[in-house]
């Protein structure tokens, strides 16, 4: 079956007031806050109907499905309901993964409760047979982007959810300042819930509250990082080190202008003018400007080299790699000013 996000809080009532969840949950997306927002809720919901046990397998090259079958076939300790979480690190799924899964799938145990997360779907996928035979057991949800012009709109109801009433151009002067990361928009929410009394808000007051917040941003990082400007990039990468900004919040931030950045140069390399790709790649106008000097400074190949660095930051964020992603962030500052070319610090670095 296929669930829309908003469906996923009415669906798992019913279905835990029934005993009738479903074995397999599939989230599949490209939104890290969405993403991670429909599993919160899956997981609320499987603690709700007693899977108090939880399992988690990050799925790279080389891994082993027998554990799943091997765990969902083993008794937990103190005889509880098990949530099983997979995370895929691609949004396919290889042939052991598949065989797994049916596997699974052909008997399943109410005490298991599978959540497999995974890149957006391409509709050749979709349209597979073994991927039909899966949803036709497990549920499917997929999680669609916030397009640009949809953004205020998503910034205003989030607003209203934590009880501030903006304006228009309140909503759209926040929006303009994520740039489509649905993430940072959030967090920028949540600072705002804390620092303004419940009730209507205008852009005046959203200025005051963010001038008076913090001195630097994670997009004032970007914006120094892009420009080149590796000085005083990095007297803000420091500040927020030292203030306790979360590396995921900077991340996400950076690889957003990365990805772009990338895309727009392997474009234009190819043979498409620069304007076309701008739009492709949906690059704000404020920020063209921005772009162009950056892209006459790199070419593809130098981009791609910061996009493997910000893997690596990733893998260190989520603990899968013992490392520092500071200093990840550091060498990606260098590479954009070009200070560094060849051999970056590795980011197990001390």
């Amino acid at each position: 079956m296929k669930l829309r996000s908003n469906q996923i809080n009415q669906h798992l009532k019913k279905a835990s007031q029934s005993n009738s969840l479903l074995p397999l949950y599939i989230v599949s997306g490209e939104d890290p806050l969405l993403m991670q927002e429909s599993c919160d809720l899956l997981r609320m919901g499987a603690r709700a109907a007693g899977f108090s046990e939880r399992e988690l397998y990050s799925v790279e090259s080389g891994f082993d499905w027998n554990q799943l079958l091997e765990s969902t076939n083993s008794m937990s300790l103190f005889g509880d309901r098990k949530l099983i979480e997979i995370r895929l690190t691609k949004p396919k799924l290889d042939e052991a993964g598949k065989k797994a899964l049916a596997t699974y799938l052909t008997a399943p145990s109410q005490d298991n409760l599978i959540i497999l997360t995974m890149g957006k779907l391409d509709r050749k996928t979709l349209n597979t047979k073994w991927f039909q035979a899966m949803e036709n057991s497990s549920a499917l949800i997929q999680i669609w982007p916030i397009e640009n012009h949809q953004l205020p709109q998503w910034v205003q109801q989030r607003m209203e959810s934590k009880g501030l009433h903006p304006s228009p151009d309140a909503s759209q002067l926040l929006a303009e300042r994520v740039e489509g990361n649905l993430l940072a928009a959030a967090q920028e929410v949540e600072k705002l819930a804390l620092l303004i009394e419940p009730g209507p808000v205008n852009i005046s007051t959203i200025r005051a509250a963010v001038a008076n917040h913090s001195r630097y941003t994670q997009y004032e990082l970007v914006d120094h990082a892009i420009k080149g400007n590796d000085i005083q990039a990095l007297k803000i990468l420091n500040f927020l080190e030292n203030t306790g900004v979360e590396p995921i919040a900077i991340l996400w931030a950076l690889s957003k202008d990365l990805r772009a950045l990338e895309g727009i140069s392997t474009a234009v390399e190819n043979g498409q003018a620069q304007a076309r790709a701008f739009k492709d790649f949906r690059v704000w106008d404020n920020r063209k400007p921005l772009f162009h000097n950056a892209l006459k400074k790199h070419r593809s190949t130098a981009f791609r080299s910061m996009l493997i660095e910000a893997s690596y930051i990733d893998h260190s964020v989520k603990g899968l790699t013992n490392a520092n992603p500071w200093i990840g962030f550091r060498n990606i500052i260098l590479m954009l000013s070009g200070t560094l070319k060849n051999n970056p610090l590795p980011l197990t670095h001390q």
